[in-house]
């Protein structure tokens, strides 16, 4: 197999399309359940699964053809498991072009904290699992949020602080777990409300 990613796949199973569960499906819908620490090896593996898929779909080699759409999170009712767990594997380009990753493996994960500013993606925002109709418009974020969980990576509970474009990532990884889409946040009236109170990023 060609690309980094896939020779250092986590299980055995080449991340595929087919693995993503999109938003006619029930189960994207409803909240997902708790998972019991530690992980059985059944949930383990939804953990590497998620991994895989994401690092694969930013793997230029393996990915070259767009087999995957890339991606820079996933939630675990994306690849049919309703259970609360998301995988984030966020690049960033920092004020010397150089880029740094933010990777967060989280079980459990709950925001306790959130600040009243508020942000949003200039663009809207977009979904591994809404493919089949276009959902155009604003997505109202909290600009900062606290997180906690534990993390798969640093097998430990942590407690985060993230701001602006990670804070939207992980708000929208969260929402899967609670059987939301990012669409259900743009306004139905006017789906470009926006307010110029409000951070663009």
């Amino acid at each position: 197999m060609k690309g980094s990613a896939m020779l250092n796949k986590l299980q055995n199973e080449v991340p595929s399309a087919s693995w993503i569960t999109e938003d006619t499906k029930p189960s994207l819908l409803k909240p997902c359940a708790d998972v019991i620490l530690p992980l059985t090896p059944k949930y383990e593996n939804i953990m590497k699964r998620m991994i895989d898929w994401v690092k694969a779909s930013q793997d230029k080699e393996f990915n070259a053809n767009n087999i995957l759409t890339e991606a820079i999170g996933i939630a675990a009712p994306q690849i049919g498991e309703n259970i609360k767990m998301y995988y984030i594997l966020l690049p960033i380009t920092d004020k010397n072009e150089k880029i740094i990753y933010y990777e967060h493996a989280l079980i459990n994960p709950k925001i306790i904290g959130k600040s009243e500013q508020i942000a949003y993606l200039k663009k809207g925002e977009g979904c591994l699992s809404v493919t089949n109709h276009p959902h155009e418009g604003l997505v109202p974020r909290n600009y900062k949020i606290n997180v906690t969980g534990y993390d798969y990576l640093k097998k430990k509970k942590v407690t985060l602080t993230v701001r602006g474009y990670e804070a939207i990532v992980f708000q929208h990884e969260q929402d899967h777990l609670e059987g939301k889409l990012f669409y259900h946040h743009i306004n139905k009236d006017n789906h470009w409300l926006n307010d110029d109170k409000w951070i663009m990023i």
